[in-house]
């Protein structure tokens, strides 16, 4: 993985980045090391229309079902002080419990996407069980893919863009297996702790292991 601050490849277990020396301790001190829960669309910058996040919100009950173990999250607003988007998408992998229909899925194979409509600027950060499967390139495509459109204030075209070649990615890497119901869950139920995991700023790259992909029904 990168370092969410200076982008320096970090491929040994570091407390903190040798280039720049972010730490994933300095950032939950700065923006607390509590879970916070969040749905799967937060447009605290109200950037969508109730019509736009209705369709978002489809084509992420789409990817689930296609990816049972995995879950796609957007964060649009605008940043606190000193802090930039890769950051802020690092410290929701790791502290944030979404909303989604199957709750306890882990933040492992989250995918988070941070907007701040103010700078113009957008964050993809993976989940460290499904990053290995976006190199640079890719990566780097989606990202300008999705900036073009923030950049029209597209907001809901960039996170569609998005969704869809990270769909894309992860069925190149999926290995299918007959599709079962989803069970349904009662929040009032629901523990937080489950969803430990998320994205780890010190830890080694490692080859990842099949994703699971429901075939069509």
């Amino acid at each position: 993985m990168k370092c969410p601050h200076c982008e320096c490849p970090l491929n040994t277990p570091l407390p903190a980045c040798p280039q720049c020396g972010f730490s994933a301790e300095a950032l939950g001190a700065y923006l607390g090391d509590h879970w916070v829960r969040l749905e799967r669309i937060t447009d605290a910058a109200h950037c969508l229309r109730l019509d736009d996040t209705r369709q978002c919100e489809v084509m992420m009950d789409d990817f689930e079902r296609v990816f049972p173990q995995a879950f796609f999250a957007v964060y649009l607003g605008m940043l606190p002080t000193g802090l930039n988007v890769a950051e802020l998408g690092f410290w929701l992998l790791n502290q944030g419990a979404f909303n989604t229909p199957l709750i306890q899925k882990r933040n492992d194979f989250g995918v988070v996407m941070v907007v701040d409509p103010v700078s113009k600027n957008l964050a993809v950060s993976l989940g460290y069980a499904i990053e290995g499967y976006f190199d640079p390139k890719t990566l780097n495509a989606l990202l300008h893919t999705a900036g073009e459109k923030l950049r029209a204030q597209e907001y809901a075209a960039a996170i569609t863009v998005t969704l869809q070649r990270v769909m894309q990615v992860l069925r190149g890497h999926a290995r299918p297996k007959p599709w079962s119901p989803e069970v349904s869950h009662q929040a009032s139920t629901i523990a937080v702790e489950p969803l430990r995991g998320g994205h780890r700023v010190s830890t080694p790259s490692t080859e990842p292991g099949h994703m699971a992909g429901n075939r069509s029904r």
